[in-house]
């Protein structure tokens, strides 16, 4: 990615909506990577698996994260045959799917899946980019603060944004218990989060 705006999500937040005792977690679209050493030191974490389709990123995460519980792979095929993960986090991603390859994603890991599996999505936009700017002074002024050069550049014009209404996720209502939560992240009221549990 071009940007990457810097909010810590934290391992207690994400406690709250899982009962495994231990995670093997899927970070699906890591950037620059955003997890504490306090939290992959948890006894909690058995493996964080950081993936992002920006292969420039994997210099920097591998300097970044020298701990044996952080695997970095940016082969989609790879995981997805090994598929061992009982936690995927999308977190502030998601904008940057077009809903057919989310569906795609989630139909990957969720396939033929024996074990607990918890997806969740965090920092959701519902709606357009556009829209989400004008309104975003009056809701968090750090972020407005940050995308106001971004609007303007014509790299960031180029990606494409999707927005998504809690309408679009029924379509996984057959496989997964779903509840909508509060953001996660720093924008409460543009954004939500979510979390997907499968079904057994």
């Amino acid at each position: 990615m071009i940007f990457q705006y810097k909010y810590e999500l934290k391992l207690s937040q994400l406690l709250k909506f899982i009962n495994f005792k231990k995670l093997n977690i899927l970070d699906f679209g890591c950037g620059i990577g955003n997890w504490s050493a306090k939290d992959i030191k948890s006894q909690i974490v058995e493996k964080i698996t950081l993936y992002d389709k920006n292969k420039k990123l994997i210099k920097n995460l591998k300097k970044k994260y020298s701990n044996k519980k952080v695997n970095i792979n940016f082969n989609y095929k790879n995981l997805k045959k090994k598929n061992n993960f009982n936690l995927i986090l999308f977190s502030s991603v998601i904008q940057y799917f077009a809903f057919a390859q989310l569906k795609k994603i989630i139909h990957d890991f969720s396939k033929n899946k024996k074990k607990n599996l918890v997806i969740i999505i965090t920092d959701i936009p519902f709606v357009p980019r556009l829209i989400e700017f004008i309104l975003l002074p009056f809701f968090n002024i750090r972020r407005f603060i940050f995308v106001l050069p971004l609007i303007f550049s014509r790299e960031y014009k180029k990606i494409d944004f999707f927005s998504y209404k809690k309408v679009h996720f029924k379509n996984f209502e057959d496989k997964f218990n779903i509840k909508y939560i509060y953001n996660l992240h720093d924008l409460k009221f543009l954004r939500y989060s979510l979390v997907m549990t499968l079904k057994k």
